[in-house]
């Protein structure tokens, strides 16, 4: 003999239940004891890998060996860190311009396969030098700085990065130069 039941009548069946956890419903009592940590854990090792595959990338393209030094990872507390910067003399784009030298075009490409694979939306912030002079008045770092940023989304989403994972495009003027 069966009886019809209702999955409403089941929800805080418990002797125990004081509130619904629809969460929880087919798991078991010790099912979350380490899953933050594990996720942690996991989202290390997935930068740790996106990283070394940047490496990689770069270091199979003769060109931008010559700019290793201006490419910089940092692994932060919110994901990866991918610092383009002028350095050693060498600039990553023309003075004033918004479109980078081609060596730092493929840099840019070359970011994009292994960005993909990595669960964080993308940030791009734009710099520009502290002391660069602008002939148009209506165009200035905060717009320079803005444009390299765009320019960069541009550039990663011809290499495959969908458009819906850029979170925010962002120019920082001479408020934070870099």
């Amino acid at each position: 003999f069966l009886k019809h039941v209702d999955s409403s009548e089941m929800e805080a069946s418990t002797e125990f239940a004081s509130e619904d956890q629809p969460q929880h419903e087919t798991q078991g009592q010790e099912a979350n004891t380490f899953a933050k940590e594990r996720t942690e854990l996991e989202r290390a090792a997935q930068f740790a890998l996106a990283a070394a595959s940047l490496k990689q990338a770069w270091q199979d393209l003769p060109d931008i060996t010559t700019i290793s030094e201006n490419m910089i990872m940092e692994e932060t507390d919110e994901g990866l860190n991918i610092v383009i910067a002028d350095q050693e003399g060498r600039a990553m784009f023309p003075e004033g311009s918004k479109y980078p030298y081609e060596v730092t075009r493929k840099a840019i490409a070359a970011m994009a396969p292994a960005l993909r694979k990595l669960p964080n939306a993308i940030q791009i912030t734009g710099h520009t030098a502290a002391g660069a002079k602008f002939d148009n008045p209506r165009y200035g770092k905060w717009e320079l700085s803005f444009d390299r940023a765009n320019v960069t989304r541009q550039i990663l989403e011809e290499f495959g990065m969908s458009p819906d994972r850029i979170q925010s495009v962002v120019g920082r003027g001479d408020t934070d130069p870099f």
